[in-house]
């Protein structure tokens, strides 16, 4: 993959306004190809509608400040633009907050757990069995007891 569809996809991926900002400047200003895909000053120019293109008998933004003020509804939007940038902030603190608490609460609580202990080391030694022999001789023996029986096998063998 080139540098530039490298480049495009991390634009892509990442929505920051920072990040983005930073991938225009490090590479696509500087970058042959890429600037050859962007549109000329003249022709983005001529996308916008210029005051003195109008032909109207008042200033263009005298007839919207006059509109503006007959709006009474205007507050009501700037009022809901504020709504929705606090709301986005207090989503962002809210987020912020549950991860900060789910984290700290998984650190805490790790340390907490009851350590697990080998089940050997829960049944109390009730059998020893000290020394054994089989035809006179030293023996290997196998000592089972089944778990929550009074049952224990003895298995013993000569040694080799």
């Amino acid at each position: 993959m080139s540098r530039c569809k490298t480049v495009e996809l991390f634009y892509a991926l990442v929505p920051l306004k920072p990040w983005r900002g930073n991938l225009i400047r490090r590479h696509v200003e500087k970058c042959p190809r890429c600037l050859a895909g962007l549109a000329s000053r003249e022709a983005a120019g001529s996308l916008l509608v210029q005051e003195r293109g109008v032909n109207i008998g008042r200033p263009l933004w005298a007839e919207v400040e006059s509109a503006l003020v007959a709006d009474s509804g205007g507050k009501r939007m700037k009022d809901q633009a504020f709504q929705s940038s606090v709301m986005r902030r207090w989503g962002w603190a809210v987020a912020t907050t549950f991860l900060v608490v789910l984290v700290t609460a998984f650190l805490l609580l790790r340390d907490f757990r009851p350590e697990r202990i080998p089940a050997a080391t829960n049944v109390p030694p009730r059998f020893e069995l000290e020394y054994i022999r089989v035809s006179g001789q030293p023996a290997n023996a196998v000592v089972y007891q089944p778990q929550g029986s009074n049952l224990i096998v003895v298995w013993a063998g000569k040694n080799p």
